[in-house]
């Protein structure tokens, strides 16, 4: 598939977690395929984005590498980044990497001079701390998960689609601006699984109930912006499909205005349910209030249950009266405009 034949996959993953965040390889859409003494060969989706190339240059400043672009397209890419997910590196292949970058960076500070005997050089600084692909797979999944969202949401996407495609493989999509495009077109099955579990717990929803229909929905702000994350789990077959549709602007404020009139009769329901039971308090207190005036007896723990109990009362009713004026203010307040929704 055009120049991924001539890139060593099994070298990626170790790359990307000695030398660049895999969100950052996602966002620049870039990827470190190579290196060698002088060197790290960078494939980049757009080869003049001058953007990419300064930020990848400050995080290899410790490294002194030199960047040399190599053009991927955008489905190379994508493959490169699901290999990723898909090979996490393991502890004995990040150990070797480091070790490598460390004699490396000792060999550049401490040249041996012509013509003299070699010495050893003295210990260097440690190197500072990079980031570290993980050796977990549920570490692995989450760290898609929030490299997925994050690429979505800059590129205002308001859907993103998890789909299992055969054979034991599922794809990622966003609809952005109406066109639909791939995020990840080959990851593994169990990714599919771990994500939506993950995707689950996210927005409240049961992430051991397995093949059924569940919606739920989570709130967010994302770089000063509200916005909601709605979940649809679909059950396709013997798997699990999911939509995530992603609401802000002029769409959060319908959604939740169109939520404001389902919260205000919920709450009607339940001020008229609690005036009927305070009713029903009313006419027991009445009754009983005047029956132990006339026949007195031994305070029970009952009666000192009620005092406590009428205490109570008194503080919710104080707090009823504020609710009652915060309400009639805001109702003011929108009375004051027209009603958006009748237009």
């Amino acid at each position: 598939m055009g120049t991924l034949s001539n890139i060593d996959l099994s070298r990626v993953p170790g790359l990307i977690a000695q030398f660049l965040p895999v969100e950052i390889c996602i966002y620049y859409q870039v990827v470190p395929i190579s290196t060698d003494y002088e060197s790290l060969v960078l494939g980049m989706v757009d080869m003049e984005d001058l953007a990419a190339l300064d930020y990848v240059g400050k995080m290899l400043g410790y490294s002194e590498l030199k960047i040399q672009p190599h053009p991927l397209t955008i489905e190379e890419h994508q493959e490169l980044i699901a290999y990723y997910f898909s090979h996490p590196p393991d502890p004995a292949q990040l150990t070797a990497i480091k070790e490598q970058a460390q004699a490396t960076r000792l060999s550049r500070a401490h040249p041996i001079p012509p013509e003299t005997e070699p010495k050893a050089p003295p210990e260097p600084p440690p190197l500072p701390p990079r980031p570290s692909a993980p050796n977990d797979s549920d570490e692995t999944v989450q760290q898609l998960l929030n490299s997925m969202l994050r690429r979505a949401l800059d590129d205002k996407a308001d859907q993103i689609y998890i789909e299992p495609v055969e054979p034991n493989l599922c794809r990622i999509r966003y609809r952005q601006q109406g066109i639909i495009r791939d995020l990840f077109k080959e990851l593994t099955d169990n990714i599919r699984a771990k994500l939506i579990s993950n995707l689950k717990k996210m927005v409240g929803l049961d992430s051991r109930l397995i093949g059924e229909k569940q919606q739920g929905d989570v709130e967010r702000v994302y770089r000063g912006e509200p916005l909601i994350i709605q979940m649809s789990v679909i059950p396709q077959r013997n798997k699990e499909a999911a939509k995530l549709v992603i609401l802000r602007g002029e769409s959060l404020i319908k959604y939740q205005q169109e939520q404001n009139n389902t919260r205000v009769l919920e709450t009607l329901v339940a001020a008229q349910q609690a005036h009927e039971l305070f009713q029903k308090f009313q006419t027991a207190m009445v009754i009983t209030l005047e029956k132990v005036r006339q026949y007195s007896g031994n305070p029970t723990a009952d009666w000192y249950s009620l005092s406590s109990m009428l205490d109570i009362l008194k503080t919710n009713a104080e707090t009823l009266s504020a609710y009652q004026q915060e309400w009639h203010e805001l109702f003011r307040t929108a009375s004051d405009f027209p009603n958006k929704g009748s237009h």
